[in-house]
């Protein structure tokens, strides 16, 4: 009885599955803008449930810093991919079939073309020093991991966020000038990132 019970509970469960691309936009770039109005990136998704509760994922954005201060001025732009696997462990059920609480892994990459063009080094005994950092190219490689949350608003529109903490396997070594922002990283100084994300889906169903 009990081993008939749970197979017609996974066949009721496989019912609901229906193979999806998932397109999205990161909108916390948005927001970051109104903290550091000089660092504005967009980032777009697009997921694919191709068996059921796995997702294979591709993300990628473009990253542009513009700072302007009395000092100095820095310009940086570049690009960015990530490319991984989400997995569901949320159960599915009839009353919200295509909610999710998923585990990512990522690879991700990212370039970027930065310079100096102007930078003052006050010295009230000497008087300020004037100088400037050519442009040149920076790139990283990492892999992260997180947890995520996605749930259906209305008519396969969604809702969510992510949490992913990221590892720095190799960059540029001993560039002139460190870059301030890698995108899709974080900010550049350290080995390690933590960032949140809060995305807006549209799932298109196969059927």
């Amino acid at each position: 009885m009990a081993m008939s019970l749970s197979l017609s509970l996974q066949a009721a469960n496989d019912t609901l599955f229906a193979s999806s691309v998932r397109i999205g936009m990161d909108v916390s770039g948005f927001a970051r803008q109104f903290v550091e109005p000089e660092t504005i990136f967009r980032e777009v998704s697009l997921d694919v449930e191709w068996k059921h509760n796995y997702f294979a994922v591709l993300e990628a954005g473009l990253l542009d810093i513009n700072v302007e201060k009395e000092t100095h001025r820095y310009q940086a732009d570049g690009y960015y991919i990530r490319i991984g696997a989400d997995f569901n462990i949320l159960g599915r059920s009839p009353e919200a079939p295509n909610d999710l609480v998923l585990l990512a892994v990522r690879y991700g990459f990212s370039t970027l073309g930065h310079e100096a063009p102007f930078i003052v080094i006050p010295d009230a005994y000497w008087g300020d020093y004037q100088t400037s950092v050519e442009a040149e190219n920076y790139r990283a490689h990492w892999i992260e991991a997180g947890i995520g949350l996605k749930t259906e608003l209305w008519h396969n529109i969604f809702i969510g966020w992510n949490l992913r903490g990221r590892l720095l396997l190799h960059n540029t070594r001993e560039p002139e000038m460190e870059p301030y922002f890698i995108g899709g990283f974080g900010k550049a100084g350290g080995n390690t990132s933590l960032m949140l994300h809060y995305h807006i889906y549209y799932r298109i169903p196969f059927r």
